[in-house]
């Protein structure tokens, strides 16, 4: 699941959330908004560490990205002093 979907999904999930907390106000003894509450706050949790995962995946790719962009760089650096000293 991309980052976009997971953030929209744990959005709905928390909406969610808050509005069974607000109908628990009304009616604390209700077991079953109770085991909705329980259920839709490990769906919270399973979203955010996918989301961090997720955000790590595209940390790890960017910093892989930006290393290989360096390195040819640095590779071409090294073939221009080469040139140079060689007169070319």
């Amino acid at each position: 699941m991309e980052l976009h979907s997971l953030q929209e999904a744990l959005k709905v999930e928390i909406q969610c959330h808050q509005k069974l907390i607000a109908q628990m106000k009304q009616d604390p003894q209700n077991g079953d908004l109770k085991k909705q509450i329980h259920e839709r706050q490990s769906r919270i949790a399973a979203l955010n560490e996918k989301q961090v995962r997720n955000r790590s995946i595209q940390f790890c790719l960017l910093f892989l990205v930006c290393t290989m962009h360096f390195l040819n760089i640095r590779k071409v650096s090294v073939l221009a002093e080469k040139y140079e000293q060689q007169g070319i």
